[in-house]
């Protein structure tokens, strides 16, 4: 899987202010890939195709809002990826990551 962007700052944000970014992505790789589950702090809602198998070359994206109504202070979060490769009929799971970071504006 590869991604135009890995880490995304988001800067200064004021406390309230929700933020977005779409991480787009390729599967690279020679084997069809599905994403499994997609992990993030509970300030962030994700959303992305759920059930979709990519084949190689075929691209996608994961939307990520950041709503910082509860943080205080600067913070990197991080947004694990779980996915599901498949050759043949076995199946082999890989752990992706991204990040945003921020610096809270009071």
């Amino acid at each position: 899987m590869h991604f135009d962007q890995r880490v995304v700052d988001f800067g200064k944000v004021k406390k309230g202010e929700k933020r977005e970014h779409v991480f787009h992505f390729t599967n690279v790789g020679d084997a069809p890939l599905t994403i499994e589950l997609i992990t993030a702090c509970d300030c962030t809602t994700i959303s992305y195709e759920e059930g979709k198998t990519y084949a190689p070359g075929e691209s996608g994206y994961i939307k990520a809002v950041f709503d910082s109504s509860e943080k205080d202070e600067a913070e990197t979060i991080s947004i694990d990826i779980i996915l599901k490769q498949t050759y043949g009929e076995k199946q082999y799971p890989i752990i992706e990551s991204l990040e945003y970071k921020f610096e809270i504006e009071k």
